[in-house]
């Protein structure tokens, strides 16, 4: 190793280094001549106008409020039942779904839901009111079907109770064990429930009842056609324009207050929400989305927090100011938002015609 390293100085230290310069120096310079001006021109090619890459850009949904949801129930999996036309409940826990077939599934722990067979029924349900401590609710549907939660003794059960009714029921509602209103397709009448159904035609309503909400003694009743609603009191009846064009329809409502009710469905094609302000009705101003989407549901925790859903899973949302289209993470474009009921801000579902239940996280 020794003798290598001496060799080593000797070697180097003989070198021209004045050669080596001369022959290095003048091939490195002359590699610029491939380096012309005209090459380096062609770095447009990175321009930024490539670089923006326009194919990724953010699909138009994807820039809307997103709002992720649970699917906590999917038919196939109760044998394929479809609870798919109304759903309430009272408290956080207990919930109850009905659909088309005598269809009734619920849930008494929030998340987990079970079907319930009533013995016989197996008409359409078409919706479901209970009250808020759950010691009375109701069923009803078509061909008079009105079924009662009641307390025989040995626990719960749904009873029918449908004396005096007359054609298909379409909605319920109740404000009371002893207040509760119904109606349907039998023009100029709703039905009042005090001890027994009585029947209630002191108003020429002339249209179907499609949906109930009430407070205290008042009552809120939504129709099919003529785009007129009714206020229904314990003494009074008063039919009033709903501030819809004239083939309006409105299909839910759902109110806060006298003040502040609203309710959901559409104009022709036309998504279209309305507004009782204790006084009249007037339409919402909604996003353009809703041109060709029609609503079928509204659900109300407070007068900034106020859900509307309705065809192609479409969800809007109301903070007090405006409407907004969000985007309903996990629940399928081609559903319908059929309902929707919640306990409070936190804890909110949506019933869908496919009969499948999400909670919004």
């Amino acid at each position: 190793m020794r003798r290598l390293a001496l060799a080593s100085v000797f070697l180097f230290g003989c070198f021209d280094w004045d050669v080596l310069s001369s022959t290095l120096d003048a091939p490195d310079l002359s590699v610029l001549d491939g380096m012309a001006v005209p090459d380096l021109a062609n770095s447009q090619d990175l321009s930024l106008a490539d670089l923006r890459m326009a194919d990724l850009a953010i699909p138009p949904d994807m820039s809307l409020p997103v709002v992720p949801f649970t699917k906590q129930l999917d038919p196939a999996n109760i044998g394929g039942k479809k609870p798919n036309n109304a759903l309430f409940g009272w408290g956080t826990s207990n919930l109850t779904a009905v659909g088309d077939g005598g269809v009734i599934v619920s849930t008494v722990d929030g998340k987990t839901w079970a079907p319930v067979t009533v013995a016989g029924l197996t008409q359409n349900l078409q919706d479901i009111w209970f009250s808020g401590d759950g010691s009375s609710g109701w069923i009803v549907g078509s061909g008079t079907t009105a079924y009662t939660w009641t307390n025989p003794g040995s626990g719960f059960v749904w009873q029918s109770k449908n004396g005096s009714l007359s054609g298909n029921l379409f909605a319920v509602f109740g404000t009371a064990n002893n207040k509760v209103v119904t109606g349907g397709d039998q023009n100029n009448t709703a039905f009042r429930w005090v001890t027994s159904w009585n029947t209630e035609t002191r108003q020429n309503f002339n249209t179907d009842i499609n949906g109930i909400w009430g407070t205290g003694q008042t009552f809120h009743l939504v129709n099919a056609s003529n785009a007129s609603c009714l206020i229904f009191t314990d003494t009074t009846n008063t039919k009033v324009p709903c501030g819809l064009a004239g083939n309006g329809v409105l299909d839910t409502v759902w109110g806060i207050d006298t003040s502040n009710v609203f309710a959901a469905g559409y104009e022709g094609s036309a998504g279209a929400v309305a507004k009782y302000d204790g006084t009249k009705w007037a339409k919402e101003s909604l996003p353009s989305v809703v041109s060709n989407i029609k609503l079928y549901s509204v659900w109300a925790a407070t007068t900034s927090d106020i859900w509307v859903g309705g065809d192609k899973g479409t969800v809007l949302h109301y903070d007090g100011k405006s409407w907004q289209q969000v985007n309903p993470m996990g629940i399928a474009g081609t559903e319908i938002i059929q309902d929707i009921w919640g306990a409070d801000a936190s804890n909110v579902w949506f019933l869908t015609n496919a009969g499948t239940i999400y909670k919004k996280n």
